[in-house]
């Protein structure tokens, strides 16, 4: 499975020598004719995860969403969600496993209006209806603006180009 990146937005996290964190949107070039398949990669330097985007459309709120975060020390927030159901294998047998996460882009009013982004994700356990559990966080909480509406241009040029 291969993968062409289009936003990378990484960073050093609170680990210095572990290498970095970081947001990543890529796509799944296509097989055949059908549409190109969206993800984000949300990375620690020990641990990552990718979870689908639904469509293109998806992909370009998001996009929208960082060319939105003001340069300038303003109120901001907007929230994504994305979500994706896989089958795994129990001892009980097959079940159907619920992945979800919350992406946000802000300004962080508590902290001097620094621009952020940061990434939970969540699991709901098979064969237990309710119950969830804590995935991987990923939190930038000092966001170069300038570098990420950079990237979410490029993000939007390649959008346009698939169509």
């Amino acid at each position: 499975m291969s993968f062409e990146q289009v936003f990378t937005y990484a960073w050093q996290g609170d680990t210095p020598g572990k290498g970095p964190s970081v947001l990543s949107v890529a796509y799944e070039p296509p097989d055949g004719d059908g549409p190109r398949r969206w993800l984000l990669l949300a990375a620690l330097p020990v641990f990552s995860e990718l979870l689908a985007f639904d469509d293109a459309a998806h992909v370009r709120e998001f996009a929208r969403a960082v060319l939105d975060l003001p340069s300038a020390p303003l109120d901001f927030d907007r929230e994504l969600h994305l979500s994706e159901t896989s089958r795994r294998t129990m001892l009980s047998g097959p079940a159907e496993e619920v992945r979800f996460a919350t992406l946000r882009v802000g300004r962080d009013p508590d902290d001097g209006m620094r621009a952020y982004f940061a990434y939970q994700s969540y699991v709901s356990f098979p064969g237990t209806p309710g119950m969830t559990g804590l995935g991987l966080e990923v939190i930038c909480d000092d966001v170069d603006v300038d570098r990420a509406h950079s990237e979410a241009r490029a993000l939007l040029a390649e959008l346009d180009e698939d169509g």
